[in-house]
C-alpha cells in the first residue's frame, strides 16, 4: 500500500515535462527543443512525407492542435489550413507573423512588417530561415510559456544564435559573390542572413518546370555567369537540374530540416551553412 502511495504521490507532483508543444513545421521545433529540453514534449505536426505546399491534416493532426498545451505556428498568412484549428483553440497559441518587426520576404523583394495581411498571399513561407525570425520567436514562445524552459532561457539561446549567425556570415564571406543555382527559391531568409548572392532560379513553382524557351534562356543565363553550383530541395527535380547545369557540383539540402540529424536549431543552421559552403566553394574551384 505504501508504494502504492508513493507511485500516486510522484504521478501527481510530477512537473511540466508531461506537458505538450505542437509546432506546424520541423525547424520551429528545433528551435523550442533548445529551450526546453526534456521539460516538454514536443511534437513536429507536419510529417516527412506531407508536402508543406498542399498541407492536408489527418483527423489525428487536428486533434494535436486542439490537444496541445502550447501551439507554435508561422501564421495564417502562410498556413492557412491551420488557421481554423488554431481558431478553435482554448489553450495559448503563438503565430511568428503575428510578432512585431518580424522579417517577410514578399516575392524575392523586402518589404516591411508594417503591410497588410491582404498581402500575406505573396510572402515567401520559409520563414524559420531568418535567424533573426526565430530570435524574435523564442522571446515570444519563453514570454506566453515559460513553464518548463532551461535556466537562461531563452536569453541565452537568443545571444548564441547571434554570434554564431556572425560566424557563419564570416566563413562565407569569401564566396558571398559566387554565384548559384536553385530549383526554386526557399533559401531568400537564410542566403540573405548568411550574406550569399541571390541564386539563379529554375522555376517559381515546385509543381511547374520550365518551359522550353525558358529553359533555353535559362542555360544561357548558367553558362554567361559560370554558375558550378546547384542546391538540390528533396521536391526538386534532379534530371532537369542536371541538364539545365550540367558542371553544377550539386548539394542536397532540405530547407525544413525533415531529415536531419540535427535535432536543434542552431547545430542544424551549422549544417545548412555548411552545404553552401561546400558547394560554393567546389563552384570557385571551377
Amino acid at each position: 500500500m505504501r508504494r502504492l502511495w508513493l507511485t500516486l504521490l510522484l504521478v501527481l507532483c510530477s512537473p511540466a515535462w508531461s506537458q505538450t508543444v505542437v509546432v506546424s513545421v520541423e525547424p520551429l521545433a528545433k528551435v523550442l527543443r533548445s529551450l526546453y529540453g526534456d521539460s516538454v514534449t514536443v511534437t513536429t505536426l507536419l510529417q516527412a512525407n506531407q508536402n508543406p505546399h498542399q498541407l492536408a491534416l489527418s483527423p489525428r493532426q487536428a486533434l494535436a492542435v486542439q490537444q496541445a498545451d502550447l501551439m507554435v505556428w508561422l501564421g495564417a498568412g502562410v498556413e492557412a489550413p491551420l488557421a481554423p484549428l488554431v481558431a478553435r483553440r482554448k489553450g495559448p497559441s503563438v503565430a511568428l507573423l503575428a510578432l512585431e518587426s518580424v522579417r517577410r520576404r514578399h516575392g524575392g523583394h523586402d518589404h516591411d512588417h508594417d503591410e497588410h495581411a491582404s498581402h500575406d498571399a505573396t510572402i515567401d513561407p520559409h520563414l524559420w530561415l531568418s535567424v533573426d525570425n526565430m530570435v524574435l520567436l523564442a522571446a515570444a514562445v519563453g514570454q506566453r510559456f515559460p513553464a518548463g524552459l532551461k535556466p537562461g532561457q531563452p536569453q541565452q539561446w537568443q545571444q548564441a544564435a547571434k554570434a554564431q549567425l556572425q560566424a557563419e556570415r564570416e566563413k562565407l564571406a569569401p564566396l558571398a559573390q559566387v554565384p548559384w543555382l536553385s530549383y526554386h527559391q526557399p533559401w531568400g531568409y537564410l542566403s540573405e542572413s548568411l550574406a550569399l548572392a541571390e541564386p539563379l532560379v529554375v522555376s517559381e513553382q515546385l509543381d511547374a518546370g520550365p518551359g522550353s524557351r525558358r529553359f533555353v534562356t535559362l542555360a544561357g543565363q548558367v553558362r554567361d555567369r559560370q554558375v558550378r553550383c546547384a542546391m538540390q530541395e528533396p521536391e526538386a527535380r534532379i534530371g532537369l537540374l542536371k541538364r539545365l547545369c550540367p558542371d553544377c557540383y550539386v548539394q542536397p539540402q532540405d530547407p525544413l530540416g525533415r531529415n536531419s540529424a540535427q535535432l536543434e536549431y542552431l547545430p542544424w543552421l551549422s549544417e545548412l551553412s555548411a552545404g553552401f559552403s561546400q558547394c560554393l566553394r567546389a563552384a570557385k574551384r571551377g
